[in-house]
């Protein structure tokens, strides 16, 4: 497992950091914005422009890496995605803020697709599940911490802007340090969707239905817990438990996948998905 990940350890570091400055932010901007009396449209719209951003930059990230390098580009997004929290605590109107994650969005794509192509090109077919089970191991679990960090700070001062901003800062230093060996540019970056879908109706069809669910839930979870609870903090501990959910199903999903099929594994995880909401809509309406 050593020899597996020290190709890519200053990566995985670097990983680490910026996503902890990621997650921060997904709890600090609906709380804030909720804590600014932001509309929940305006909040709903802020969610939709960080995953417009993000499907841009999906769809553009591949030509930035062609024309100019992996770690020219790791580098350029977290420049640009350590100034977006900065100017979300100087700038508090919610059509910049939307504007704002829309370029918190794009950059984030792009680092997710360096990322992960780097990660795949320095692996190989036996140890390439231990490299992104390292990988997902840790996304989730600093995301998470970067949740629980909405609690150093009050959430209506600039200080926790700061520290995002900071975090992704932070981590473009064990890339830009590094010394291993960088991918290869890639030749084809096109990305056909229609073929996609041929290949795997039910696996993009299920991505399109997870992505619609995340979107709303990530948004608009903090501002459901700040309606329900007059403590702040609770935004904090909510959206943690559903990243470590997260990390802990990756196992349990893994084996029912091996055993029942990815079909079989999608249709009951769904499932479990929509009771579980089920009984959220329960609560929250007891609740007021």
């Amino acid at each position: 497992m050593k020899n597996a990940l020290a190709p890519v350890a200053a990566l995985l570091i670097g990983v680490a950091i910026l996503l902890a400055g990621l997650g921060l932010q997904g709890t600090l901007l609906p709380v804030r914005a909720s804590l600014e009396a932001f509309s929940t449209l305006s909040i709903g719209i802020m969610g939709a422009s960080y995953f417009f951003g993000f499907t841009v930059g999906c769809l553009k990230g591949g030509e930035l890496v062609k024309s100019v390098g992996h770690v020219r580009v790791y580098l350029g997004m977290t420049a640009l995605g350590s100034a977006a929290p900065l100017i979300h605590g100087l700038i508090l109107d919610p059509v910049a803020w939307s504007l704002l994650r829309f370029l918190t969005g794009f950059c984030f794509a792009v680092l997710f697709l360096v990322i992960e192509s780097w990660l795949n090109e320095r692996s190989s077919n036996d140890n390439r599940a231990v490299v992104f089970s390292t990988y997902v191991m840790i996304t989730l679990t600093v995301m998470a911490a970067g949740q629980m960090m909405t609690l150093l700070y009050n959430p209506s001062g600039l200080e926790l802007f700061i520290v995002a901003s900071v975090l992704v800062s932070l981590g473009a230093l064990p890339v830009a340090l590094s010394t291993s060996e960088t991918p290869q540019q890639p030749q084809d970056t096109d990305v056909d969707l229609p073929r996609l879908f041929r290949i795997s109706p039910a696996g993009a069809i299920g991505c399109l239905a997870t992505g619609l669910a995340n979107g709303a839930f990530w948004a608009l979870a903090p501002v459901f817990t700040a309606g329900v609870s007059s403590n702040p903090d609770l935004a904090a501990w909510f959206m943690s438990s559903t990243v470590l959910g997260g990390a802990m199903a990756q196992w349990p999903l893994g084996v029912m996948s091996d055993k029942l099929g990815r079909r079989r594994a999608l249709f009951i995880s769904t499932m479990m998905c929509a009771l579980v909401a089920g009984i959220i809509l329960v609560f929250a309406a007891e609740l007021g």
